[in-house]
């Protein structure tokens, strides 16, 4: 039974080390990435609002169409009379 739990403690140890060790050797971006990132971000969000405008703009034609579109009344259903 101690073998198991050696093996589970050295697979967990080895297991941990590679991200401990990548956490330590990450360089901070640099300015013009920064800057880049935030242009990105503004990008992404104005593209939003144009989708925002396009959507209310779609909705009010549709309200416009259905508005304008003449109102037919269903079809009555005859009734068979049986013989």
């Amino acid at each position: 039974m101690k073998y198991g739990n050696r093996l589970s403690l050295a697979l967990v140890l080895a297991a941990a080390s590679p991200a401990v060790s990548a956490t330590k050797n990450q360089e901070l971006p640099d300015k013009e990435m920064l800057q880049m990132m935030e242009l990105l971000r503004e990008m992404d969000l104005i593209k939003r609002i144009d989708m925002l405008r396009d959507l209310h703009r779609l909705e009010a034609a549709g309200d416009r169409a259905k508005n304008l579109a003449p109102q037919q009344p269903a079809p009555a259903i005859k009734k068979e009379t049986p013989k």
